[in-house]
């Protein structure tokens, strides 16, 4: 691929909301000897606003962008400034941080004029409390020529902010509907040009009301996960449910999806969203040809074809897990989690919240699988679900026989392995200081989690620890790490130690006790892969798959942060998988 198609494919992705790929895009050309420095200011750009603030400000030193002559490359450090002030709570530090983040901006407006840094400034200074200086910066970016008479989408949204810097609250309303219907306002520009402004109009004193209809022509397109029931094909009955799906997809703007493709609901849904030009992303439960067998063919007619084309169209495929079918319900309910996490994590990268949309018939599920557990669990969490009726439909499908159903206990967890780096080049006499140092630390951190501990068990310096929920999990690791900062390494004859490697998975799991140490163990396709974690992590780091952190995104959003590390090759050959990086919300 050329430099400039990875450029383009990195800023499109970008523009379309999907940090994720902008940065899997980006880090592969530079891999394979792509010098664009532009591109590399991109995918910078795509981690900061992922907010791994960390890597990308040691990424911004390392490629040169503070030297760079582009102003906008050089803004990337005053982003992450910003974004760090916007991160804290107390006010006083708070007003701070917005000051020292409005000081970087504005020298690089002084230096180059860019309306880019000086807009930042104008508002950074008004979130600040100097409101003068605020307006001074705004006044003069509107006296400029593209500011003044704006032909794209950032020009029209910095007229529209240095508006409403200014108190011209009609005109700014002017500017953002303009802004809004631009050929070039993109879902990514949107995103976090929303964000600004509302800071800025809550800041002005403006109602919430007031803020969400000002700002209403430069909202990003809404994400959903969807759900529903299996039916058998009726063009009468489809095109009320289809009149009911688009209405819906209309008054909520949805671009991104998130779902499975079984026959009836999903597809019906999938087909609407591709048919407006949003993106599809699909969550398998399993392997494809045991969906195919489970959740298509039993409902016979075109099913399978439109389940080939919706997976031919689709953005993205996800195997929540790449095993066989096993007889198990909870191998589609673990699935439908996964999709409701990774549907709020990518609504969290475009400000927003995600929404369900389920074509139900308002039953319940009596056990894990169903719309109507898939209901439960998405309100359980807190999120709101819009149903669909779903009237009329056939739901007497021909069902398999469950011949092959799994009759050994299987639990869905969070499996966390560790490891220490350089235990095989202790000497002897540094192994009983390691063994209730180390380990034995390890054991008290594992001491406060009465009751949720599912099963653990160490052999060497690892330890293995299962829990019944992904914040435990999340909990547990960070403490490990915080429990072996202040350990004197010198008795291991080391100089220091960044820490424990940290591997961390959630997933369906087997649940047995263990023929041979007579303890309650895990083992399966999902234990084997988050044993692959932990050598690819750094010493000091916890490296969690994407359904852990989807998962954890559902439970404790507001307490931790999944940031983004990108594909990743596992040990032994496992394959490549998307991995992120765990650290509290903080």
């Amino acid at each position: 691929m050329a430099a400039d198609d990875s450029t383009a494919l990195t800023k499109a992705a970008i523009d379309n909301g999907n940090l994720l790929l902008a940065y899997d895009i980006a880090i592969s050309a530079i891999s394979k000897g792509d010098s664009s420095v532009e591109l590399r200011h991109l995918m910078v750009l795509a981690l900061a606003r992922m907010g791994n603030s960390d890597r990308a400000m040691e990424l911004f030193h390392q490629y040169g962008l503070d030297s760079s002559p582009d102003p906008h490359h050089r803004s990337i450090a005053a982003r992450i400034l910003k974004d760090a002030a916007f991160a804290i709570s107390a006010p006083r530090e708070r007003q701070e941080a917005l000051l020292n983040a409005y000081r970087a901006y504005q020298v690089i407006f002084e230096e180059s004029g860019d309306t880019y840094p000086g807009i930042n400034a104008a508002s950074l200074a008004f979130l600040g409390g100097k409101t003068d200086e605020a307006i001074s910066i705004a006044s003069a970016i509107l006296d400029l020529p593209e500011i003044s008479a704006p032909d794209n989408y950032f020009d029209t949204a910095t007229q529209a902010e240095a508006l409403l810097i200014t108190g011209q609250w009609d005109a700014a309303q002017e500017s953002l509907n303009k802004a809004g219907a631009m050929p070039d306002a993109n879902a990514g520009a949107k995103a976090s040009t929303n964000r600004q402004l509302e800071l800025v109009t809550k800041q002005a004193g403006l109602s919430q009301d007031a803020i969400d209809k000002l700002l209403a022509p430069i909202s990003p397109p809404s994400v959903i996960q969807f759900c529903g029931h299996i039916f058998l094909e009726n063009t009468a009955t489809e095109e009320k449910l289809k009149a009911s799906i688009n209405e819906f997809l209309d008054q909520y703007d949805v671009g991104y999806a998130y779902g499975a493709l079984a026959a009836g609901a999903d597809i019906l849904i999938a087909e609407a969203v591709l048919a407006r030009g949003g993106e599809l992303n699909v969550i398998m439960p399993f392997a494809q040809d045991d969906f195919i067998t489970q959740s298509i063919t039993p409902a016979g007619g075109e099913w399978l074809s439109r389940f080939e084309a919706c997976m031919a169209a689709a953005s993205s495929v996800t195997f929540a897990t790449e095993m066989h079918y096993v007889g198990d319900p909870e191998q589609f309910g673990y699935a439908s989690k996964v999709a409701m996490g990774m549907a709020v994590l990518r609504a969290q990268y475009l400000g927003k919240s995600a929404q369900q949309l389920a074509l139900w018939d308002g039953n319940g599920s009596a056990g894990a699988a169903g719309t109507g557990a898939d209901v439960a669990v998405w309100s359980a969490y807190g999120g709101i679900t819009h149903v669909i009726d779903a009237g009329e439909i056939d739901r007497n499908i021909s069902r398999r026989e469950s011949h092959d159903e799994d009759l050994y206990k299987r639990t869905v967890a969070a499996i966390l392995f560790t490891d220490f780096p350089g235990f095989s080049k202790l000497t002897e006499a540094a192994l009983p200081d390691f063994w209730n140092g180390i380990m034995g630390n390890m054991a008290k951190v594992l001491d406060k989690y009465p009751g949720k501990i599912l099963a653990q068990n160490s052999w060497g310096d690892a330890l293995l620890a299962v829990t019944p929920d992904a914040t435990s999990a999340a909990s547990l690791a960070l403490e490990i790490q915080a429990s072996l900062r202040d350990f004197d390494y010198e008795l291991l004859g080391m100089e220091e130690s960044l820490g424990m490697r940290i591997g961390v998975h959630y997933g369906p799991a087997y649940e047995t006790p263990d023929p041979i140490t007579r303890k309650t163990t895990f083992y399966g396709t999902e234990v084997s892969r988050a044993a692959r974690i932990e050598p690819v992590t750094p010493p000091g780091a916890i490296f969690v798959t994407e359904p852990f952190a989807a998962i954890l995104a559902l439970e404790a959003a507001d307490q931790y942060q999944c940031r983004y590390a990108g594909n990743i090759e596992f040990a032994k050959g496992y394959g490549t998988y998307p991995i992120y990086q765990l650290t509290y919300r903080d």
